[in-house]
């Protein structure tokens, strides 16, 4: 902890309020687009049965929150999970947390530029690769415009989404005459792998909190305020989310979603889905491109990436948001080009999950570790929260890693070796200069 209070020293200003987190934090799951996002591939792998899907994501999400929510009540500096793992863990623990939240985030902000791209395309037939790269580029002005601006865009578009998302789970149950049903009896025992594999998109969904962790040092008290947000982010999203599965379930609904969404509300609802479209994912780009921004930022001041990184410009770390801001284009315009619009959704959504696992895997690590130290009763809830998001997390990671195309596991697997060698590297290089120091 004392490593950690010398870090408070050099931070950024304290200029969010619990609502500015909340509706970052909503912005970040991208409440209508995600959907798309995540869920038109969701319901490809689970069907009808996506709702249970949804419903177990947001189990294993929520455990990862508790885990956050405890977490966050020890460290008030920025870097999140990152900080987590250096502080919890240990330093290389830290910076291998660090190094994988960094394509998580720009993977996982990406898939909603993505979204947002593909539905624009979807409606206006406005080429793929420019519908993205305008959303990037609105993105982009927003988030070097300052994090209080990106929380009030966030305020005013991600509330309106969350009224337009119980609005089409209403719609949709009147369609089926407000048929209530149990989706577990739709489930047989061989059922059970498609649900989890679901799963791993459902995740996508309403993680949006992980967008708020790299904040932790902009935040007003945010010892307390970063796991209510958390929590209440989680809640809403998954709740809402679940409810729209069920619903369209209810329908018997087993499609494309985006297309029939398209197909459903004629010219008007195409009108206002393209502008949700646009506007999700911008505040997909903002919340995931401010969040690894800060971990970039928070890496450099302790010295894993170059300290040019770390420079700040009216309170703001200019050089990681500009860095953040060319990997985004990298790893949305690159797959696209390859893979296509849809091609390219599919391959950065499982990416990014894959990724979330991990880091949550590492944080949940921390919490048992930080709860056993000097060990009492009543840290007994803790520990018991982070052996069952623990435990969760690291079935549906194994459980992903067997069933995800080989190039999703290369690429996560390769990117962490890298973080290995380029660590040991750094330590090498290190020890070379404290050697002729001492010469």
């Amino acid at each position: 902890m004392e490593n950690e209070n010398k870090r408070k020293v050099d931070e950024l200003k304290r200029t969010l309020t619990f609502k500015d987190l909340f509706f970052l934090s909503i912005g970040g799951q991208g409440p209508f687009i995600s959907l798309i996002a995540f869920g038109t591939v969701m319901i490809e792998k689970a069907g009808i049965l996506a709702v249970l899907s949804m419903a177990t994501a947001t189990l294993v999400v929520l455990m990862n929150g508790l885990v956050i929510y405890y977490l966050s009540k020890r460290f008030s500096s920025g870097g999140g999970y990152y900080t987590y793992g250096l502080y919890g863990l240990s330093q290389r623990m830290g910076f291998e947390t660090g190094w994988m939240y960094i394509v998580y985030s720009l993977s996982y902000g990406g898939s909603l530029m993505l979204g947002g791209g593909y539905i624009f395309n979807l409606i206006t037939g406005f080429p793929p690769i420019y519908s993205i790269t305008v959303v990037l580029i609105i993105s982009t002005f927003l988030v070097l415009k300052g994090v209080k601006i990106s929380s009030k865009f966030a305020e005013i578009f991600a509330g309106a989404e969350l009224i337009i998302l119980l609005f089409l789970s209403l719609y949709f149950l009147y369609l089926s005459g407000f048929r209530i049903y149990n989706p577990f009896n739709r489930v047989s025992l061989g059922d059970i792998s498609l649900i989890w594999l679901g799963a791993l998109y459902g995740i996508g969904i309403p993680t949006g909190y992980g967008s708020i962790t790299p904040l932790t040092e902009e935040v007003k008290n945010a010892k307390s305020t970063i796991g209510k947000v958390a929590i209440s982010a989680i809640l809403v999203g998954g709740l809402f989310a679940t409810l729209f599965f069920y619903s369209i379930a209810d329908i018997n609904f087993k499609g494309n979603l985006a297309s029939f969404l398209v197909m459903r509300f004629g010219v008007i609802g195409d009108i206002l889905i393209s502008i949700v479209a646009i506007s999700d994912g911008v505040l997909g780009g903002i919340s995931f491109l401010t969040a690894s921004s800060r971990v970039i930022y928070n890496m450099a001041k302790d010295n894993f990436l170059h300290k040019a990184l770390s420079l700040m410009k009216n309170n703001k770390p200019y050089v990681a948001e500009l860095v953040s801001i060319l990997g985004m284009g990298f790893v949305i315009l690159i797959p696209t080009l390859i893979a296509g619009i849809y091609g390219a959704l599919v391959t950065v959504g499982a990416i990014s999950g894959i990724f979330n696992l991990f880091i949550h895997s590492s944080s949940n690590v921390s919490l048992i570790r930080i709860s056993t130290r000097r060990f009492k009763v009543k840290k007994m809830g803790e520990l018991i929260i982070g052996v069952v998001a623990m435990s969760l997390s690291f079935y549906l990671l194994l459980n992903t890693i067997l069933q995800v195309q080989p190039y999703i596991v290369y690429s996560f697997l390769g990117w962490m070796v890298l973080g290995f060698f380029y660590l040991e590297s750094l330590d090498i290089i290190r020890k070379s200069q404290n050697e002729q120091e001492e010469n």
